[in-house]
């Protein structure tokens, strides 16, 4: 999947404050280091058994995209499974017939221009369909489909 700019934005916003709680956290230890004194050890009945911080970082990760994993794979059958006329991207072609502004609107629904599939509309039965409200001088002859 494509990511849009602003995915990619938020994403390095994410990375720099991720890089700046780092730089903290190494500072922070580097004091606590230099200014403590030394701690005695303590001793942990079955501490050997656990995992150390690397491994249960690796663990939930892994965990979390078997996870997201699974959901994906659910919603894309579940979206398989949707009954018709539910909202949703149009893919019978029954259900791709365009109309065109004027034209009369057979039900209520979210429809969308066939060529500028980010301009949409809510439209109520018995009303007319608007023209386009792409404002490129390619928006005449623009149809409509429901989603």
């Amino acid at each position: 999947m494509a990511s849009t700019s602003g995915q990619e934005e938020f994403l390095a916003v994410i990375h720099k404050s991720q890089e700046a709680v780092i730089a903290v956290v190494r500072n922070l230890a580097e004091a606590v280091r230099t200014a403590s004194p030394k701690l005695p050890s303590v001793s942990v009945p079955f501490a050997d058994k656990l995992p150390g911080p690397e491994g249960a970082v690796a663990s939930a990760h892994d965990f979390a995209e078997h996870l997201l994993a699974s959901q994906r794979k659910f919603t894309e059958d579940l979206l398989k499974a949707k009954p018709e006329g539910m909202p949703g991207r149009a893919t019978s072609t029954a259900a791709t017939e365009t109309y065109k502004p004027g034209q009369v609107v057979p039900r209520d629904g979210t429809v969308e221009c066939a060529r500028h599939h980010d301009i949409q509309d809510h439209v109520k039965a018995g009303t007319r369909f608007a023209p386009c409200s792409h404002h490129h001088e390619h928006s005449e002859g623009c149809t409509w489909q429901y989603v």
